[in-house]
């Protein structure tokens, strides 16, 4: 791939995605202001923008034949064990730290918020791991090196996009950026040691789903109306760190081993 190629690509691929998110933004901004808060259209909102991210991001790894790197080709999980500490911890982690779970306002919605968080893992993963990191790994090189690179660089682009929502005030936004970051390195790693993102993507949406469990059915001005305190910014950055540590972790003790960039 040509320098031209690639950044051609990279610059298409985040304009496409940005856009996405802005939109969505955007769109739930006008729905606010005209009075519409209802969970349900919220979160309609967002299943239908992780669908279309989901498509463009799919796009992008076939047409730059990313399959491989991008762990969508039909292969056995390499190290399928490793994927039990994000789950295990950020399970456990969410529901200690989880408030009241209302199940008036959880049942009637739960198809709605599972089909949310499904769509979340495979956005997500699909446009960050899939397609971003595996870009940066095909035109650097596939080695130890490029890999680390690659990992860090999209695990803090991961980070920065979150701060599109803009919603629990300065510090809140610093720990989301810091928390999702820490998660991007964690699971970048996994997809460069296990191979496959099906897995990361099923790890994610257990870990989305939990996590959310207490706002299902909350309209959204009532959701996101508490900005976050410096000490519960603080107390979550320090939680995710552990991620952050079993990302380097991996980085260190596993041998980052090639691939051949193929089609899926």
């Amino acid at each position: 791939m040509t320098k031209k190629q690639f950044w051609n690509q990279l610059l298409l691929f985040i304009t496409a995605l940005l856009l996405i998110l802005s939109t969505r933004e955007y769109l739930s901004y006008l729905f606010i202001q005209k009075k519409i808060e209802s969970y349900a259209i919220h979160t309609l909102l967002n299943i239908c923008a992780n669908l279309i991210l989901i498509v463009v991001s799919y796009f992008f790894i076939q047409k730059n034949k990313l399959g491989e790197l991008a762990g969508l080709q039909k292969r056995k999980v390499n190290k399928w064990y490793l994927l039990l500490f994000p789950l295990i911890y950020l399970v456990l982690l969410n529901i200690l730290i989880i408030d009241v779970v209302d199940i008036q306002t959880l049942l009637p919605n739960v198809l709605l918020f599972l089909t949310y968080c499904i769509s979340i893992g495979f956005a997500e993963e699909l446009s960050i791991r899939g397609f971003l990191q595996s870009h940066l790994i095909n035109y650097l090189g596939n080695t130890r090196k490029s890999s680390i690179i690659s990992v860090f660089t999209a695990a803090l682009f991961f980070g920065v996009i979150h701060l599109l929502n803009f919603d629990t005030g300065i510090y809140g936004e610093l720990a989301q950026l810091i928390y999702a970051t820490f998660i991007g390195v964690m699971f970048g790693f996994l997809l460069v040691i296990t191979k496959r993102l099906y897995p990361l993507i099923i790890v994610h949406t257990i870990i989305d789903f939990v996590a959310d469990l207490d706002v299902v059915g909350m309209p959204i001005k009532e959701k996101i109306s508490e900005l976050m305190s410096l000490e519960t910014a603080a107390l979550i950055t320090v939680l995710a760190l552990p991620c952050f540590i079993y990302g380097i972790f991996l980085m260190t003790k596993y041998k980052l081993v090639k691939t051949t960039a193929s089609n899926a």
